[in-house]
């Protein structure tokens, strides 16, 4: 049966080995471009939270500039009941995105000093390895983060 310039009696079948060798090489190039997809998320996964610690220490200072007699305690566990209400948990959204506990890991840990005035807002991935980490004593905040190492490394 002739169609046009194509003869469709002529084409040969795929056998199983060509079929399998196809399959190899999709997989092969799948393996290939796969680590710079996971590397991809981690990185977007890091710029949320550093967007959200940033969105937590503008409120607090927020916070201690209009009421400059509250304690860190007080402000922190305010902003982070706030926060918690519209702040997903970027790796896991069961739980809340900021937390009192340290043990909480793929969080970002609360903690306090009311002598100091100073919250200081630390965050690990799930594998515990350190994120971001945030000082914030009013008037001013220091940001430390991992991309800021490896840059100081190089």
């Amino acid at each position: 049966m002739k169609l046009g310039k194509i003869d469709f009696c002529k084409i040969q079948k795929m056998t199983a080995i060509e079929i399998v060798v196809l399959v190899l090489v999709f997989f092969a190039i799948g393996i290939y471009y796969s680590p710079n997809f996971m590397h991809k998320k981690d990185v977007m996964m890091a710029a949320k939270i550093k967007a959200d610690n940033a969105i937590f220490t503008a409120k607090a200072l927020e916070e201690f500039a209009q009421d400059k007699n509250a304690k860190a305690s007080t402000i922190a566990k305010k902003v982070a009941d706030e926060l918690n209400v519209t702040t997903k948990n970027p790796y896991d959204k069961k739980q809340d995105a900021y937390s009192f506990n340290e043990e909480c890991k793929s969080c970002n840990n609360v903690s306090y000093d009311d002598n100091n005035e100073m919250i200081i807002l630390t965050t690990f991935n799930k594998k515990g390895e350190l994120i971001a980490r945030t000082v914030i004593k009013p008037p001013s905040f220091v940001v430390y983060s991992i991309e800021d190492d490896k840059k100081s490394k190089k």
